[in-house]
C-alpha cells in the first residue's frame, strides 16, 4: 500500500509585472511502499484578475503566460 504523500514545499514567492508567483517543490501524489520514489518537480503558479490559479512547470512558462494576460498560447490546444 502506498505511503501518504509528502506535502509540497512552499518556497519564497517571486514577482513578475506586479503579480506574485508561487513556487512549489512538489514531491508527487503518493510514495510507493517499494521501488523508486517519484521525482520531485517545481511548479510555478499565479492568479489572474478573476482570481483563477494557473500552474506551469517552469518560471519561463508562467512569465510568458502573465505577459499574454493569461491567454492560451497560440500553439496550445486549450480552445480547440
Amino acid at each position: 500500500m502506498p505511503f501518504r504523500p509528502i506535502s509540497p514545499e512552499v518556497l519564497p514567492a517571486l514577482e513578475h509585472k506586479g503579480l506574485e508567483v508561487t513556487v512549489l517543490n512538489h514531491h508527487g501524489y503518493s510514495m510507493p511502499d517499494r521501488g523508486a520514489a517519484p521525482k520531485s518537480r517545481m511548479l510555478y503558479g499565479a492568479r489572474d484578475r478573476k482570481g483563477e490559479r494557473h500552474w506551469r512547470s517552469s518560471l519561463e512558462e508562467i512569465t510568458q503566460l502573465i505577459d499574454r494576460n493569461f491567454a492560451p498560447s497560440p500553439l496550445s490546444n486549450h480552445d480547440r
